[in-house]
């Protein structure tokens, strides 16, 4: 039976949302053993404010130098000493039974597992929604799921026995799809993923341009398919890279991104709907296509 639990919280500029992430870990109804914060070298006031809530539940750790969110998570899955590791972003926020509902489902299950939840988001057009909309149909490969379905498995929402991590780390070359990658090796690693359907995290900041997830380099995408290319189908490949990536600028570099849409929707990755909008979004423009949404009534 597992009981005990470790967040492992990394930080990086986050004076203005860093107490915030610790109440919201400390409100838990099931109430964490230890709070692992990881201080990424910020030039910020993250530690003034973090030692203003200083206590003896929180653990401090700090980078002599920047290091990254996959090796900063690394230091924290490291120092970690209790059953359950459970990953905190320091801007985002948890309902206050998210451990107690992950370690019962997780002590239900009959074998190796980590345990996600759906969250509340706010996309890039302002509305509220919650993602993912469903778990894993039987049987359905982790990187369908995520890449070919388009569905989020979000590191706040992530609680994993630590005595199953085994190899399992943040892959600290990649700079973006950490997230993705440090998923699939779980699958990797036969820990099947159960999933909760209340949304259990309050997922901030979506869209700001400063996160990662907003980096559209294509060599992050090839970084990402030189470690897990040769496992991924032609539909799960086309997934990941049209929801991830806008039009190359120029003439040509729009046609083959509209080419490559249209070979989703032949390879099962997008449904036309989901096409037709990405179409209109990257054609018109984030502010206007948004527009478009609310004059139509369109949520997600």
């Amino acid at each position: 039976m597992l009981r005990t639990v470790s967040v492992v919280i990394p930080a990086y500029n986050a004076a203005k949302t860093i107490q915030d992430a610790i109440a919201t870990a400390r409100a838990q109804t099931h109430r964490p053993n230890e709070i692992i914060v990881i201080d990424d070298a910020s030039s910020d006031d993250t530690l003034d404010r973090i030692a203003e809530v200083a206590g003896p539940d929180l653990v401090l750790i700090r980078n002599a130098r920047n290091a990254g969110g996959a090796a900063t998570r690394n230091r924290g899955i490291q120092q970690a000493r209790f059953d359950v590791i459970a990953f905190l972003d320091a801007d985002d926020l948890w309902a206050p039974q998210k451990l107690a509902v992950q370690l019962d489902c997780i002590n239900r299950h009959h074998g190796d597992a980590f345990c996600f939840s759906a969250v509340n988001s706010t996309n890039e057009y302002a509305e509220r929604r919650v993602v993912p909309r469903r778990g894993p149909h039987a049987k359905e490969p982790l990187a369908d799921f995520m890449l070919k379905a388009g569905n989020v498995v979000q590191t706040s929402s992530i609680a994993v026995p630590r005595h199953l991590l085994g190899g399992c780390r943040f892959t600290e070359s990649l700079r973006r799809f950490q997230d993705i990658d440090f998923v699939l090796q779980l699958d990797a690693a036969r820990l099947q993923a159960l999933y909760i359907d209340e949304p259990l995290v309050e997922w901030r900041n979506v869209g700001n341009p400063k996160r990662v997830s907003a980096n559209c380099d294509p060599s992050l995408m090839r970084a990402f398919l030189e470690r897990h290319g040769q496992h991924l189908s032609l539909a799960q490949r086309l997934g990941l890279e049209v929801r991830s990536f806008s039009p190359p600028p120029g003439m040509l570099g729009s046609i083959r991104w509209f080419g490559r849409v249209l070979l989703s929707v032949a390879a099962g990755a997008l449904a036309i709907p989901n096409a037709i909008s990405l179409l209109l979004k990257h054609s018109l423009g984030v502010r206007h296509f948004g527009a478009l949404r609310n004059r139509l009534g369109v949520r997600s």
